[in-house]
C-alpha cells in the first residue's frame, strides 16, 4: 500500500468529518437565534462551542493530509501549479475564513450583540455546500 493512498484516505476521512460539523454548526446558530428560552440558548452555546472545538482539528488534519498528498510525489512543484489544485487550495482558504467567521458568530451570540436572524443564518449555512461542490468538481474533472 502506498503512502499516498494512506494520506488520501485520511484526507477524505477528515474532510468529510470537518464538513459534517461545518454543515451543522450554522444550524445550531439558527436554533439559537430563533429560541425564546434562555435555558435553550445556554445549552446551544455549549453545543456550538464543543462542536467548533471538535471540528477545528478535523479541518487542520484534512488540510495537513491534503498537502501531504501533494508533497509526497517527486514533482510536488508541478502538482501545486495545476489549476484544479489551485482552485481547491483557494476553496480551503475560503473554508478556513468561513470557520473563523463562525467563531465570531459564536462569540456574538454569546454576548447577545448580533444582527443575525434565522434567514440570514440559513443562507450562510449554504456557503460550504457550494464550496464543497466546486471542490469536488475541480478534483474530479481536474479543470
Amino acid at each position: 500500500m502506498s503512502l499516498y493512498l494512506v494520506f488520501k484516505v485520511l484526507h477524505i476521512l477528515f474532510m468529510v468529518s470537518w464538513f459534517a460539523g461545518i454543515f451543522y454548526l450554522p444550524r445550531l446558530f439558527v436554533y439559537h437565534v430563533e429560541s425564546d428560552s434562555q435555558e435553550t440558548k445556554n445549552q446551544l452555546e455549549i453545543m456550538q462551542t464543543n462542536l467548533i472545538r471538535f471540528i477545528t482539528p478535523l479541518g487542520l488534519l484534512a488540510i495537513f493530509f491534503g498537502l501531504m498528498m501533494g508533497f509526497i510525489g517527486s514533482n510536488w512543484i508541478g502538482f501545486f501549479t495545476q489549476n484544479w489544485i489551485i482552485a481547491k487550495l483557494f476553496i480551503v482558504f475560503i473554508l478556513v475564513l468561513y470557520q473563523i467567521f463562525c467563531w465570531k458568530i459564536l462569540k456574538d451570540l454569546k454576548s447577545e450583540s448580533h444582527s443575525w436572524n434565522g434567514f440570514k443564518l440559513r443562507v450562510f449555512n449554504e456557503i460550504p455546500v457550494l464550496l464543497l461542490l466546486i471542490g469536488i468538481v475541480a478534483a474530479v474533472f481536474k479543470f
